[in-house]
């Protein structure tokens, strides 16, 4: 067992402060707390000032390093960055550095966004499946509350089907997302009718289970295996009479149409998207808003009856076509 590190640099508080605030805040910070106890002995064997976070040692700890892997210093120059928002938002004196210029990259797959008559369909069929085998089969209990999931909250499969029953508030509508991409967890409010569906769903499913239990209980480690699941959606897309290729549609364009739907519904409303684009970007878990801002764009681009209405007001935060490739992959 490795020995408790000890933090000695004259802002040695602040560091461990700063990590305890983001881990309340659900990150798991573990690669960030090596580079900050690196900084906190950068900042010792410099003898920087209490209460203090100079331009100079920032920039030589950011930037001082030779041949490294821009990713790396990415990593670590954000790092600095919050430290810094909350060393200054504590009265300290405090440089932030600024984030280097990165290109916007689109998708290696280009996203599928259903049209509303799509989605019908698909639910359609999810809801009317028969099977033809006679074994017992919870399908057509937990596909109809699975798929409403993924487009009606914008979630990963994964994330749906890591959920457990503890994970589900039935009084508030709220589903707790753990340790989700970028380590994160959230909390997901979900619509009143998908709130009902779920109260339905664990009164047949779950009346006796534990908090731990799976949500989605299966064979695979008490859970469903996501492969399962797509080659379902396989047989409701032919059913529903969407062509499949090699390139999609997936499971996760599901969470794109929601963007793009959540999005063109609060661009009709004339809502200012400035102001709504941080809040999207917390429900769907994106570390930044770069994932979120693409799909100004992707919306744009599918709706030409708005396009002027967005890109006079937001043209200045949609990317351009073109620059590159998208977090978001997955099926």
């Amino acid at each position: 067992m490795r020995p408790e590190y000890l933090w000695k640099s004259r802002i040695s508080g602040y560091l461990t402060e700063f990590l305890d605030t983001m881990r309340l805040a659900g990150y798991k910070y573990e690669l960030q707390e090596r580079w900050l106890r690196q900084l906190d002995q950068y900042c010792f064997r410099h003898e920087a000032p209490e209460a203090a976070l100079p331009r100079e040692a920032v920039e030589e700890f950011c930037y001082g390093r030779g041949h490294e892997f821009q990713g790396s210093r990415l990593v670590r120059i954000r790092i600095v960055k919050k430290l810094a928002e909350y060393m200054e938002t504590s009265g300290c004196q405090a440089f932030v550095p600024p984030l280097p210029e990165r290109a916007f990259r689109y998708p290696r797959h280009q996203p599928y966004i259903y049209s509303e008559k799509q989605l019908k369909d698909i639910f359609t069929q999810i809801d009317t499946w028969e099977e033809v085998t006679q074994k017992r089969n919870k399908r057509k209990i937990t596909d109809p509350l699975i798929f409403r999931m993924l487009y009606g909250c914008g979630l990963r499969i994964s994330e749906v089907l890591k959920l457990t029953v503890g994970d589900v508030d039935l009084d508030e509508g709220i589903l707790r997302i753990r340790q989700s991409k970028n380590n994160k967890d959230r909390f997901v409010p979900m619509s009143a009718s998908l709130t009902q569906r779920c109260r339905n769903y664990s009164s047949t499913m779950h009346k006796f289970s534990s908090l731990d239990s799976y949500y989605f209980p299966g064979l695979k480690d008490g859970r469903y295996d996501p492969n399962t699941i797509y080659r379902r959606f396989r047989q409701y897309l032919w059913k529903a009479g969407i062509s499949h290729s090699g390139n999609g549609p997936r499971l996760q364009d599901f969470r794109h149409t929601y963007c793009v739907h959540r999005l063109k519904k609060w661009v009709l409303n004339g809502h200012e998207l400035s102001n709504f684009l941080p809040y999207l970007a917390v429900y769907l878990g994106h570390s930044d808003f770069t994932g979120t801002e693409y799909y100004l764009r992707l919306t744009a681009d599918l709706y030409p009856e708005i396009v002027s209405k967005m890109e006079l007001t937001f043209g200045h935060i949609i990317p351009a076509r073109g620059e590159g490739q998208h977090e978001e992959t997955s099926k």
